[in-house]
């Protein structure tokens, strides 16, 4: 694919596994070629899963970030200020009927959630004390422990704001149950958007989000059209962000999904800083 990339005006990225690394850390190489695009007067947008608040600060303090997509693009936030600037909440008729129908699942401890309010993550106690016991690799752990707010009876809590919620991800024991799960979910509701950054977090939001959704709101607000975007990604929960944008690139370690939506899949990975190479080539 010809990329005319004197006309790009935009690089939206999501952040985990894309831009930072492993270590959940931006590179000193990436930092820096993130700002010289900046500097170039190229938007940078990060599209992500994460509530806002759980945005690093190696991301916040980046120069040219003017919105942030947050929550798989059903919250988005003004980069300079951080107050959320649009929002497509679930409706809680919803919320409520995705909980009926995967409770059994949540007594049979085989699941349990995670719920995004007001850009903040929310998860039982338990859950933040061992998420291995939940089928979370010991990678992630400091990750969870860091960024989830813990509530003694999530449940309760998830009931208790159903008009609220961002977001709802449902973490799963084993994930080879994400299909019969997801089949649950979609008889709870069909008006939900379902959709995963790694093989044991199922992310619930409205229908009319998806990192597609939100990426188009802010291109919107920029008057920038999706010809003149580049957008990086790695999960399954990016593919769509990749069709949409002009040029849509998939890191070496992204998901065969993600790979399959690409125009572009890069020989390295975020580890070895992938998107810093590409842009030094070709911007």
């Amino acid at each position: 694919m010809q990329t005319d990339f004197s006309k790009i005006k935009c690089i939206a990225f999501d952040l985990d596994d894309t831009v930072l690394n492993e270590n959940k850390e931006l590179s000193d190489r990436t930092r820096a070629a993130l700002s010289k695009a900046a500097e170039a007067g190229i938007a940078l947008v990060p599209v992500s899963g994460r509530s806002y608040d759980t945005f690093p600060a190696c991301i916040r303090e980046l120069p040219g970030v003017s919105y942030a997509v947050t929550s798989n693009g059903s919250a988005i936030y003004d980069g300079q200020t951080g107050k959320r600037v649009h929002s497509w909440l679930m409706k809680a008729k919803d919320v409520r009927a995705i909980m009926r129908s995967v409770g059994n699942f949540f007594l049979e401890g085989q699941i349990t959630y995670e719920a995004f309010v007001d850009g903040t993550a929310y998860a039982s106690a338990d859950y933040i004390a061992d998420p291995t016991r939940f089928g979370v690799p010991r990678s992630a752990v400091s990750y969870i422990r860091q960024t989830r707010r813990p509530d003694r009876y999530i449940i309760d809590f998830i009931f208790e704001n159903a008009k609220k919620l961002d977001s709802l991800d449902l973490i799963l024991k084993e994930p080879g149950m994400y299909r019969m799960i997801e089949n649950s979910v979609k008889r709870g509701s069909e008006n939900v958007y379902i959709t995963s950054s790694v093989p044991y977090r199922m992310e619930i939001s409205s229908k009319e989000s998806g990192k597609a959704s939100g990426l188009k709101y802010v291109l919107d607000q920029l008057g920038i059209s999706p010809e003149e975007v580049i957008a990086f990604g790695d999960g399954d929960n990016d593919a769509q962000m990749l069709q949409f944008a002009g040029t849509g690139i998939a890191v070496q370690n992204a998901t065969e999904s993600c790979k399959e939506s690409a125009d572009v899949t890069l020989e390295l990975t975020s580890a070895e800083d992938g998107v810093a190479d590409y842009l030094e080539k070709y911007l």
